[in-house]
């Protein structure tokens, strides 16, 4: 079954579409599609991820997509690579797939 995640990364407008999918609840395929070149950049070396060690073993600094998020020069508080994480660990099973969010709301 293929989990699909909306992105948006906030003020800067921009979307990102990830698709996972597993078939054993451990390897996660994951396409990451977004208006972010970026995070184009970062998805083209994100495709499969071991989904017990990225989500269970590893502190989310370690994690590939935190990796990859820091070599591809992400803005320090981009969501997506903690949203994709999060379809990860819908796709393996470790988590029921929902909505996630962060919403900041200027003063008046």
């Amino acid at each position: 079954m293929e989990y699909r995640g909306e992105i948006r990364g906030g003020v800067c407008g921009l979307q990102t579409t990830v698709k996972v999918a597993s078939t054993d609840g451990m390897s996660v395929t994951v396409r990451v599609e977004s208006s972010c070149p970026l995070v184009n950049k970062m998805a083209a070396e994100l495709t499969t991820l071991d989904a017990l060690d990225e989500i269970m073993r590893r502190p989310y600094i370690e994690t590939t997509p935190a990796l990859l998020s820091a070599k591809h020069k992400l803005h320090t508080t981009c969501v997506v690579p903690v949203g994709i994480l999060k379809a990860v660990e819908a796709a393996a099973g470790f988590a029921l797939a929902g909505e996630a969010g962060i919403k900041l709301t200027p003063p008046e």
